[in-house]
């Protein structure tokens, strides 16, 4: 990825939630889940600022439940860490696109 400031931690759109949200289909009470725990944390971010650190802590965890469910996790964590934080160099990202890895 590169360190373009016009992509670098873009804003979220629709079809990035469609996306990551595919997995749900067929599977309504998680999706209903996901969506009171996102609840939870936008509350902790807008109505209860104190909250932002609790809230952050809550997406890092989220961050890191989520890896054994990639492609990464047969290979690095460290490099899981940079695809999802938007921090790969053009370097690494060719390695990983040889290794017929997708993101």
């Amino acid at each position: 990825m590169p360190d373009d400031p016009n992509t670098e931690n873009a804003p979220l759109d629709t079809e990035d939630w469609q996306i990551a949200f595919e997995a749900y289909e067929g599977h309504p009470s998680e999706a209903l889940q996901l969506a009171i725990n996102l609840t939870i944390l936008a509350s902790h971010i807008g109505v209860e600022p104190r909250m932002i650190d609790e809230a952050m802590a809550a997406l890092a965890l989220a961050v890191e439940v989520l890896f054994p469910y990639t492609q990464f996790h047969g290979v690095c964590h460290d490099m899981y860490l940079k695809v999802v934080g938007g921090k790969l160099t053009l370097e690494e990202e060719e390695v990983l696109k040889k290794m017929g890895l997708k993101f």
